[in-house]
């Protein structure tokens, strides 16, 4: 005769119904171990490599500068200052050597402060035109020059207008002596 087996109700139940909630619970926590510490090590790994990691950083700090010299068409007549004067070129253009000079020039030697005005933005397209320049207006909406132009504005009207490179040229030579 053959022995029979005693049967064991718990192992039978394991194999049947799976693992306890006890079981699955402790190997969540093990995954989620495992996949915090990988996580870990290539987040050591790429701190090595980019020396975050035993080098000394030199908290670099910038001045912030406010660039309070360029300015839109628009506001051209309407600055807190009485007496000023407003420089419009493209500065992309051919001209930009000759009128960022001027501008430099006068900027240490002048008494009045300066404005530049960006015509190549998109901002400032309404006012560079083909045809005819008609600066002498103290309207920014009825502003339109022909090319790079010196407006000396007093007041909110312009008193002095210098257009075309050629004249700025010969403004800059007054300025150098």
């Amino acid at each position: 005769m053959a022995k029979k087996k005693k049967i064991d109700s718990k192992k039978l139940k394991k194999e049947i119904m799976g693992a306890s909630d006890e079981d699955q619970m402790q190997r969540m926590i093990k995954i989620l171990l495992i996949v915090v510490l990988f996580i870990g090590l290539v987040w050591f790994i790429f701190a090595l490599v980019n020396g975050e990691i035993f080098k000394k950083k030199k908290a670099e700090k910038e001045e912030v500068q406010i660039q309070n010299d360029i300015i839109l068409a628009g506001s051209t007549f309407n600055r807190v200052e009485d007496e000023y004067y407003v420089l419009l070129y493209d500065f992309d253009g051919s001209n930009s050597g000759t009128c960022s000079a001027i501008f430099n020039v006068y900027k240490d030697k002048g008494s009045l402060k300066m404005f530049k005005v960006d015509l190549s933005d998109k901002m400032n397209s309404n006012v560079l035109v083909t045809e005819k320049a008609d600066v002498n207006t103290g309207s920014s909406a009825d502003l339109k020059v022909v090319d790079a132009t010196l407006i000396k504005v007093k007041d909110g009207k312009a008193v002095e207008v210098k257009s075309g490179i050629d004249e700025l040229n010969e403004y800059k030579s007054t300025l150098l002596n």
